[in-house]
């Protein structure tokens, strides 16, 4: 059953104080998570249509909270693109296996699903238009540490003498995942288990010690 008004003003006070200017926030369970939850999933709803120009009206009305618990802790639309995106970014950790090979193989896997998500697709279509630069920054500067991760994998399979360290961790990512994250965009459907397996292929050959 749907909140009524003042259940949803009373959600507010089950918020520990916001600590500034932080405004990715831990979820500590109880009704706080179940609005950040709101929140952060009505944010990604609309990103996924290809909007970013919706409105805290709108986003309140489609979480399911009030317009006073919405402004109190996510006082402008930048924050509440970055409660949605912080999230949506981080869907995929490097995994560690502990060899090169089955590292890269489980970390393509991921990459293709995670790029044909459509809150994904959405945002590249709406980066490439350019539209919005603002939204554009955001999206780099939320996706900075994450890509920072994705490197370290290179590094530690470097530091273990599984590869040569020929190449940057950057470069090596980035060959890794553009053509997975080109398939969505350009033919509308997430990258084939073979289409995968062939970009692994190429990663693992080219970075042969």
């Amino acid at each position: 059953m749907p909140e009524s008004q003042s259940e949803r003003d009373q959600t507010e006070s089950d918020l520990p104080e916001p600590n500034q200017p932080e405004r990715v926030r831990t979820r500590t369970g109880g009704r706080s998570a179940k609005v950040r939850d709101a929140v952060r999933d009505a944010c990604l709803s609309y990103l996924a249509e290809g909007r970013v120009d919706f409105t805290m009206v709108d986003l309140a009305e489609r979480a399911g909270v009030s317009r006073k618990t919405l402004y109190r802790w996510w006082p402008t639309h930048q924050d509440v693109l970055v409660e949605g995106l912080s999230t949506h970014v981080r869907q995929v950790s490097p995994p560690d296996t502990g060899a090169w090979e089955s590292d890269v193989r489980e970390f393509a896997h991921l990459v293709a699903t995670f790029a044909a998500d459509p809150v994904e697709v959405a945002t590249s279509s709406l980066m490439a238009s350019r539209q919005y630069p603002e939204f554009n920054a955001l999206v780099v500067a939320q996706y900075a540490p994450v890509m920072q991760e994705w490197q370290r994998m290179v590094e530690c399979a470097a530091e273990r003498g599984d590869i040569s360290a020929e190449h940057s961790p950057e470069a090596v990512i980035n060959a890794l995942v553009s053509p997975l994250f080109l398939a969505p965009m350009m033919m509308g459907r997430r990258a084939s288990d073979e289409e995968v397996e062939r970009t692994v292929g190429i990663i693992l050959s080219a970075t042969r010690p």
